[in-house]
């Protein structure tokens, strides 16, 4: 959901030299980023009252089967005993593994492409497995028992775009729509018995326009970034939010960089702030404040505003890199969400989801076009 697509925004943006700073390729130039960034999820936003307008923040190893309203909803019908009190979820990992081609066109145009690869399980507890057997079909087919785990192994979205650097400011351009979108959305993915899928697509096409530019106060260089992120249309199909289309807000983002360089090393300390407009909701078979979940009830008929879904959020990042060559660069980031006051985004169960804080490593390689080379292709400052 939003908040997940807020970090991997953050790392997509902020990869080493390529896109974070004014600097484009020499001409003839090719660059390779590899990294993987492994994280977990920690917080969902929990609705037990079903009107999808009152969340509360619940830690993924502490949230219970009562938390999610349309369990209720089936223990309440009386055809099956549950055990509300159960615990859903162990633990739910991710690993994402990068790989950022790029290559100067000349010396102030670049080209580049995104493409990662995403592993993730969502480890449900023994408990729910076994409670979740009991529901399998009780309201229609559309909700299956949970599996013991549910599993995500494929490519996310890819992203492809250009830089440019005429002077003192860059210019960055990057897209995902059409036959970009390579990951799994809500519809694609698997969701049958003991077989659940989870997304790796945000199901959405992207369109991100960045603006860097460079600044010296007093003496300490400061990299600054102002981004606007276009977000297209989404469809959701899952448990009690059914078939229901949605356009997540757009999103405004800043962030200033102050590295600091010591002979091979350079410490990247930065603060970036998001905004993200309101999400709108068509579809579905529930309204807000209506808790009638049966598959038969509409909801809304026209672009409705979900509740709570504008908002800040907050990110510090702290980046090592180590570049023994001009060939060769390694780097390890890490990030901490400072604050978050987003509350209503219902989409992607269950509920909100963010991320626990992130380290990321990897390895930056560079190679010359021996056929073609710009003036100043023997930069060590790739």
């Amino acid at each position: 959901m939003k908040q997940l697509l807020i970090f991997i925004l953050c790392l997509s943006f902020t990869t080493v030299v390529t896109l974070a700073t004014t600097k484009t390729l020499p001409k003839g130039v090719i660059k390779a980023d590899i990294y993987q960034n492994n994280f977990s999820i920690e917080t969902l936003g929990a609705n037990p009252s079903g009107d999808r307008v009152t969340w509360t923040e619940v830690s993924l190893t502490e949230g219970k089967m009562s938390d999610i309203f349309l369990l209720q909803h089936i223990a309440n019908t009386e055809l099956v005993t549950l055990d509300l009190t159960t615990k859903l979820a162990n633990s739910w990992k991710k690993r994402v593994t990068h790989l950022d081609l790029a290559y100067g066109l000349t010396d102030m145009f670049t080209i580049f492409a995104n493409i990662s690869y995403e592993e993730a399980v969502l480890d449900y507890t023994d408990a729910y497995y076994a409670q979740s057997e009991k529901i399998n079909g009780v309201i229609d087919a559309t909700y299956n028992r949970v599996p013991q785990q549910a599993t995500a192994d494929n490519l996310n979205d890819t992203f492809v775009g250009f830089k440019f650097s005429p002077g003192p400011f860059a210019v960055v351009y990057k897209t995902t729509n059409g036959d970009l979108m390579t990951g799994h959305d809500s519809l694609e993915k698997q969701q049958a018995d003991l077989v659940q899928e989870l997304e790796t697509s945000r199901g959405y096409s992207q369109h991100h326009v960045y603006l860097f530019n460079d600044l010296n106060l007093m003496g300490q260089k400061l990299e600054l970034t102002t981004g606007y992120i276009a977000l297209g249309k989404l469809t959701q199909d899952f448990l009690d939010i059914q078939k229901c289309d949605i356009l997540p807000g757009d999103m405004i983002i800043a962030k200033a960089n102050a590295p600091i360089s010591l002979r091979q090393f350079t410490l990247n300390p930065s603060y970036t702030m998001i905004y993200h407009r309101p999400d709108f909701i068509k579809g579905g078979n529930s309204a807000f404040s209506n808790t009638n979940v049966s598959p038969l009830t509409k909801a809304y008929s026209d672009w409705t505003v979900i509740p709570h879904s504008s908002g800040y959020v907050q990110l510090a990042t702290v980046e090592l890199i180590y570049q023994p060559t001009i060939f060769l660069r390694t780097f390890v980031r890490g990030s901490v969400v400072l604050s978050n006051d987003a509350t209503g985004q219902f989409y992607n169960f269950p509920g909100r989801i963010e991320p626990g804080n992130m380290i990321l490593f990897g390895v930056t390689l560079f190679a010359k076009n021996p056929f073609i080379s710009g003036g100043s292709a023997i930069n060590d400052e790739y």
